[in-house]
């Protein structure tokens, strides 16, 4: 702006971009007479010439914009965009369908919950976008299936590096089922694609922003991009003066691999024009993303640690092979998870992680998600026995809700005055506060406390109830309570909870069919039989049988309370 650089330099820095730009075209053009090898060249040797722009570039750097979809379907959502730093409009450039592309596992070790948190935090999203503003939403994921970690797993267990990522992957995808994570439509293997990423490499190089190191290894040239940086604030020394320390193959320090080249013939490799090697990790996700859907993406999402230096260089380097200002249009970041009083995230380099096994033999996988969803996406997660007991209190909260709606719609309870109209109007203004919640930023725990509003207020009214205001017991009063329940179930399954379904899968298994409700209703009809015959006697024997026909079931993890009318149960999820 002229406000902060002298008219003069401004012409001065131009016309040196001018140049900068000719001379870089040229080489281009140069490196493909030449097979594009660039052993011979050093980058460097042009660019002492124009060491300024060192500084220029890292200005331009803090100038870039995020660049609104200009037409499309406008979804009403304000959502957080890294890249402008603030929410903005949520324009979907396809009416049909939106693209989302995840950044998935790197298969060398069990799945801990710090990980898995971010697939969870992801899926409540993609729930919400698809079931309330019905968005055909077309999702992708890669696996990670060779990589430095997955090698050196290998050489440490004495297992060939593809049985190892496959069993990993194998326990990865076990993982989400039994947290009701939903599959990705698309599942790509890196393994499976290398030629592809290859060609991805090749044109980069034809485009002037890659090269080969003298290690072999290919690089992106960082300074060719001038928006770099755009995801997140970096300081980077682009100085080509500047000696490189500790570095070998590349001629800057923010430069990375595309493709690195074997070090020892026992390393996994595959051939390519610069050599055998294996893809870097950055290129994987821009190739195979780009493979599925194109030269644009709507939705890129991974945890806050991908943002920088990962989906920095995934953005860098896709556009510069389509040659776009923009790849995606929004990247969306989960925050990560730490266990209470550590200040760093659950990682397995750390040596700190909790696996879902572990945690799930504590909690269930509708209480880690009610954990997950109590906090906004992109905030910091602080895992500790205090946050899991809040949420399976609030889960009770809700449980308790939908049986007292089902003892109240069956007869078994009589509640207290119930007005129909304020009931339904409530219920209307709930919705519409739901929706405003979603629409900003998708914010979960703001949505989970207008459902334990409903829910409380029509709890509290029908345990009011006495056998004296059984005549209030009306039928405009039956369909207000069923449309509550209803509507507090739907948001429910819309965020991803299971709740009496996950239960009773757990209790039958899978394979069975049998109808458990039936057999419930049975016993407690039996014990109902027992007590009336116990209150008639005052048998204290047969009080005695309910009480233990009462323990007996809540040691299977299901509660039941007697009313006036009857009994009424629900699954509690906890075994005592």
């Amino acid at each position: 702006p002229g406000s902060l650089l002298p008219q003069k330099l401004i012409s001065c820095c131009l016309l040196s971009l001018l140049v900068f730009n000719k001379l870089k075209t040229e080489t281009a053009a140069r490196l493909n007479r030449n097979n594009i090898q660039v052993n011979q060249m050093s980058r460097s040797s042009y660019l002492k010439r124009f060491s300024f722009l060192s500084l220029q570039s890292r200005y331009l750097c803090s100038q870039h914009q995020w660049k609104q979809p200009s037409e499309g379907r406008d979804t009403g959502i304000r959502i957080y965009n890294c890249v402008a730093r603030k929410q903005v409009p949520l324009i979907l450039s396809n009416d049909a369908y939106a693209t989302w592309y995840t950044c998935g596992p790197t298969v060398y070790d069990f799945t801990h919950i710090g990980h898995i948190s971010c697939y969870v935090k992801l899926d409540i999203i993609q729930r919400i976008l698809r079931h309330h503003f019905n968005v055909n939403l077309v999702t992708a994921m890669n696996i990670t299936d060779i990589d430095d970690k997955i090698i050196q797993k290998s050489i440490e267990s004495g297992k060939p590096w593809h049985e190892l990522s496959r069993f990993y992957e194998n326990e990865f995808w076990s993982v989400l089922k039994q947290l009701n994570v939903q599959e990705p439509n698309i599942k790509v293997r890196v393994t499976e694609n290398i030629p592809r990423i290859v060609e991805f490499i090749t044109r980069i190089i034809g485009k002037g922003s890659a090269y080969k190191g003298n290690d072999g290894s290919v690089y992106f040239a960082v300074n060719t991009c001038r928006n770099y940086g755009k995801l997140q604030k970096t300081n980077i020394d682009e100085d080509p003066e500047k000696p490189i320390l500790g570095v070998e193959g590349k001629t800057a320090p923010a430069d990375f691999a595309l493709w690195k080249a074997q070090k020892c013939e026992n390393e996994p490799a595959w051939p390519s024009p610069w050599g055998p090697g294996r893809p870097g990790w950055h290129i994987e996700c821009s190739t195979l993303a780009s493979m599925i859907f194109g030269q644009q993406l709507d939705f890129h999402a991974g945890g806050l640690d991908l943002r920088f230096p990962h989906h920095e260089n995934e953005e860098a380097q896709s556009c510069a092979y389509h040659g776009s200002e923009q790849w995606v249009n929004y990247w969306l970041h989960s925050g990560q998870l730490h266990v209470k009083g550590q200040s760093v995230k659950m990682s397995k380099s750390l040596k700190n992680t909790i696996s879902v096994g572990a945690m799930l033999e504590r909690y269930t996988a509708d209480e880690f998600r009610l954990a997950c969803a109590l906090s906004n996406y992109r905030n910091a997660m602080d895992y500790s026995d205090t946050l899991m007991e809040t949420s399976r209190n609030t889960l009770k909260r809700l449980k308790s809700f939908k049986a007292d709606c089902n003892a109240y719609l069956s007869g078994k309870k009589q509640g207290a005055q119930v007005e129909a109209s304020e009931m339904l109007g409530d219920l209307e203004r709930a919705k519409n506060n739901i929706d405003a919640c979603y629409k900003d930023d998708f914010d979960t725990s703001c949505s989970i406390g207008v459902l334990l509003e409903q829910a409380n207020a029509v709890s509290r009214q029908i345990n009011a109830g006495t056998a004296e205001n059984e005549k209030l017991y009306t039928s405009s009063c039956l369909d207000a309570v069923a449309a509550v329940q209803n509507f507090v179930q739907q948001q429910l399954q819309i965020l991803g909870f299971s709740l009496v379904e996950e239960s009773r899968a757990h209790v039958m298994g899978a394979a069975t069919e049998f109808d458990l409700e039936g057999l419930v209703e049975d016993l407690l009809q039996s014990r109902r039989l027992i007590r009336e015959r116990a209150v008639a006697g005052k048998n204290k024997e047969l009080f005695q049988i309910c009480d233990e026909l009462r323990n007996c079931l809540r040691q299977h993890g299901i509660d039941i309370q007697d009313h006036n009318k009857g009994t009424s149960w629900q699954f509690s999820g906890n075994k005592q």
